[in-house]
């Protein structure tokens, strides 16, 4: 089946064969990019491919939504292998995946776009709040629906729920599969932030329950972020389109 969407085929391969990968041989087929990277991989971008055909039009379009998946999806593969923290697999397909609920939420309610300004502002964190309080559901429990809806494995779905619900890292509510996605999605967030040279509010003040999940110390996280901003700026990093 895949075979027969050029461009969704083509596009795998292209990731397949990307720096991030780093697969020391040029993959050439479909079934040649599943037995070298994984079938759980390729499921999870075949499955935001798909998604980005089905979602990224009207106002769901969201370039700078896009662009943070993307960043966030490689940035959390990278901390994963580098720091033997999490599985590189779950880390990459729920930084795919995590807010995958925000482009439902802009075609569900005609004043998400204001609520995402608001959520922009906000210097502490409480994105979900505010959703809860704007529009009775907000973007995590929207996405995590949408991922069990696609048979994502069943610790990224319960991540994405809960990644902005950070009592979890220390409340043993969790599993430490889950906690340990949900404190490294709170660096690549910062190191995402520290691009775009912004402020993080949920680091500033969640900042320490990540590093106490993860025992890292404020001079291994400054050093994460470092390498991530690097690698965000490194040729072969972007998804094909």
């Amino acid at each position: 089946m895949i075979n027969r969407d050029v461009a969704i085929a083509g596009n795998l391969l292209a990731i397949a064969n990307s720096a991030m990968f780093n697969l020391g041989r040029h993959v050439e087929t479909i079934e040649g990019a599943i037995s070298l990277i994984g079938l759980n991989h390729c499921h999870a971008l075949l499955t935001r491919l798909m998604a980005r055909r089905v979602l990224a039009h009207g106002r769901m379009m969201m370039p700078r939504f896009w662009d943070v998946s993307e960043k966030r999806s490689w940035g959390m593969l990278h901390v994963a292998r580098k720091m033997h923290i999490a599985s590189p697999e779950a880390a990459h397909n729920f930084g795919l995946f995590s807010d995958i609920g925000i482009p439902l939420m802009m075609a569900s309610f005609s004043s998400y776009p204001e609520t995402l300004l608001l959520a922009n502002r906000m210097e502490t964190c409480g994105f979900v709040q505010l959703e809860n309080q704007r529009h009775r559901i907000n973007h995590a429990v929207v996405g995590a629906m949408l991922a069990e809806h696609w048979n994502i494995d069943a610790d990224i779905v319960l991540a994405i729920r809960k990644h902005h619900s950070f009592e979890v890292l220390d409340n043993g509510s969790a599993s430490s599969a889950v906690r340990e996605l949900i404190a490294v999605h709170l660096i690549v967030e910062k190191a995402i932030q520290d691009f775009r040279h912004a402020v993080s509010g949920e680091w500033n003040s969640r900042g320490t329950l990540a590093m106490a999940a993860l025992q890292l110390s404020d001079s291994d996280v400054s050093a994460l972020c470092e390498e991530l901003q690097t690698l965000f700026l490194s040729p072969g990093f972007r998804f094909p389109q």
